[in-house]
């Protein structure tokens, strides 16, 4: 059912309700008047027709799609009830499975349900939820919003939370996170995929999704059958999507004010507005970077106060800085992620024959398969001339990542990101989102297939409408697949036959409209009065702290060295993948690094509400334990252990 207030440049949508239609709006919110304030007016950006939900907390709820905390903790993935016909409940319940899982560990001795998340005992939330999606001008899909507003949202002490989705993820993937602390806090939660997701496109026949997941048919385009090649809405959409995930984030936070003026005042008809009303804007990852880039963006207050867990954080090329670390020191520029995703990706298969193998790691078996393409590997970069021959060329490559200023992880994280082909991904993804390139492009020989046993082929119906429930928005994902020259990519290759791409990868990082991209992207350390606590893994082997959290911290303070409402904390023995925790190996050396992201949440609430002191910039002493327990999770000081100077931090 469409709402009967619309901005007038709204897009048709299609989407089918999954619950019983909401009752007509109140005509006098569509009334010109004076009194009427800015957040309860029409929303002045183009979007799809709001559509409406209702979950009563018995077969359906807000946080778990129905599954329940035994059914986010249960490691079978729920069944599609028709796998040829596949509804947009199913869908939703597997995307908001497979988006928590994939961020948060639901195990429990990894502290989920004792040390953070929802405890056993948490009823399902009730609520409403609206979705839309924002269009470009040309009327190309931009990116998808969802509002989450609970049952037990409080009219008198209202709150939102901005969720954008981490990594490329849809638009559940802060689902975990920042949504899972905001409706058990009866916020109303405003998620967005600020324009990634899964928006992929089949070139043998057209197959792309609508907003909701649900499989659409072929453009009038002439599409090849023959062409097995898959587009990736990150990669492929030439919108250079991420200048614009501050804005998108903005947006649904003002889609989230609109939404609550028009339906869920209480009796005193009080407006919902942005003095009255507490908003945070908080993620991780790449949704970190959302919510900073919006603090910057937002010159209207439309956000209150910032936390961003291992963000991503783009500063200027030529800022120079050092960093003080006993384990990590680096002096010279930030690199930003395709710099270290390419390098990463010629020189780690190498590098990981130079650190000492764990025979009880997860991955350990697969690697010793992968043991000719490490050597091969090696091989290459030294007839390349990218090593210099000397008796050990894994050392001398481990030695040129190291000079990036990344961190070597332990030899289980390292042998994780070889074989699940993690760089190659970030290396792969970001060249043609940065480059703009078509997907006809191939660019340097690479493209997206669907594979089954290690072969190229059409990707079936089923498993195309599955997609959107299992996708990260990123391949490797849902039989989505990394190719090279049209072949699935294969890190058991004995002649390591891709090293040629990504040597033009890293040729190609020089190209003029991608570098003018990458500039384009650098934050200003500018989010004005904003509190904000951002937090960082010392062990973080994908978004490192040097580049990103530490340079950020020494920009800000270069530039506004009066100001003292930013904290920076940095978690001893925490890394980025939080999921990997679920598995002993990991628990055993690291720490999850979601405890201290709602410790975060928690101290800006306190902040906010009760005008609580943030805490201090300090590095929190964590270690890792088998079966996490409190006394192993240190919490927050008010005794500063950092220093940060306008050249400078000093851990």
């Amino acid at each position: 059912m469409s709402f009967i207030c619309h901005h007038s440049s709204a897009i048709p949508s299609s989407k089918t309700l999954l619950a019983a239609a909401m009752g007509l709006l109140s005509l006098s919110a569509c009334a010109s008047s004076e009194k009427i304030p800015q957040e309860a007016k029409l929303l002045n950006f183009k979007h799809s027709d709001i559509q409406h939900s209702y979950f009563d907390g018995k077969s359906n709820d807000l946080l778990s799609a129905g599954l329940g905390f035994q059914g986010l903790q249960n490691p079978k993935q729920p069944g599609l009830e028709n796998p040829d016909n596949i509804s947009e409940e199913d869908l939703r319940r597997a995307a908001i499975y497979n988006n928590y899982r994939a961020i948060v560990s639901t195990n429990s001795d990894a502290g989920f349900g004792r040390l953070y998340g929802p405890s056993a005992q948490q009823k399902p939330i009730a609520g409403h939820e609206y979705s839309s999606s924002i269009h470009y001008s040309d009327g190309e899909l931009a990116a998808n919003i969802v509002v989450q507003i609970p049952d037990s949202f409080n009219p008198q002490k209202p709150c939102i939370i901005a969720a954008p989705s981490s990594g490329s993820r849809g638009v559940w993937g802060a689902i975990g996170t920042a949504g899972d602390w905001g409706l058990r806090h009866s916020c109303a939660v405003a998620y967005t995929d600020k324009g990634t997701g899964t928006g992929f496109q089949f070139l043998d026949n057209g197959d792309n999704y609508k907003s909701n997941g649900l499989l659409s048919g072929g453009q009038a385009t002439v599409f090849d059958p023959k062409d097995l090649r898959i587009a990736s809405k990150h990669a492929h959409s030439g919108k250079h999507v991420e200048k614009d995930w501050g804005r998108f984030t903005l947006q649904a936070v003002q889609m989230a004010f609109y939404l609550l003026n028009q339906h869920h005042r209480d009796d005193s008809k009080r407006y919902f507005t942005k003095p009255n009303t507490n908003v945070i804007a908080a993620s991780i990852s790449n949704g970190g970077n959302s919510v900073i880039q919006a603090a910057e963006l937002d010159k209207s207050d439309w956000i209150d106060a910032v936390v961003a867990s291992e963000p991503t954080l783009n500063v200027p090329s030529d800022f120079k800085f050092e960093v003080q670390h006993e384990q990590d020191s680096y002096r010279g520029t930030a690199k930003d992620i395709l710099y270290v995703g390419i390098q990463h990706a010629l020189y780690q298969p190498c590098a990981l024959l130079a650190t000492k193998s764990n025979e009880s790691s997860l991955f350990h078996s697969a690697s010793q398969l992968a043991h000719a393409a490490l050597n091969k590997r090696c091989e290459n970069l030294k007839s390349a001339g990218l090593i210099k021959d000397n008796e050990n060329l894994a050392n001398a490559a481990r030695e040129q990542l190291e000079k990036t200023g990344m961190l070597s992880p332990s030899y289980s994280l390292q042998a994780f990101a070889v074989v699940n082909q993690l760089w190659p991904s970030i290396a792969i993804n970001y060249a043609n989102a940065y480059g703009a390139r078509d997907v006809k492009d191939d660019l340097c020989g690479f493209s997206f297939v669907y594979q089954q046993a290690g072969k190229a082929m059409a990707m079936p119906k089923a498993a195309r409408q599955a997609l959107y429930g299992l996708s990260s928005g990123i391949p490797n994902t849902g039989g989505v697949s990394l190719a090279y020259k049209g072949l699935p990519l294969n890190i058991f290759d004995p002649n390591d036959s891709s090293f040629e791409g990504f040597q033009c990868l890293a040729k190609f990082y020089q190209d003029k409209q991608l570098q003018n991209n990458l500039k384009s992207l650098a934050l200003s350390g500018d989010i004005d009065k904003k509190p904000a606590i951002i937090i960082h893994g010392s062990h973080d082997s994908l978004v490192g702290p040097n580049h990103n959290a530490r340079a950020y911290m020494v920009l800000r303070a270069k530039r506004f060295p009066d100001r003292d409402n930013v904290r920076y904390i940095e978690i001893d023995n925490g890394q980025h993948f939080d999921a990997l925790l679920s598995f002993p190996e990991f628990r055993q050396d690291l720490v999850p690094m979601h405890v201290y992201f709602e410790r975060a949440l928690d101290a800006m609430w306190q902040h906010l509400q009760h005008g609580n002191a943030l805490p201090a910039h300090q590095r929190v002493h964590s270690k890792g334990q088998l079966k996490l327990e409190a006394k192993g999770v240190p919490n927050f000081s008010q005794t500063s252990n950092i220093d940060i100077s306008a050249d400078r931090i000093k851990l």
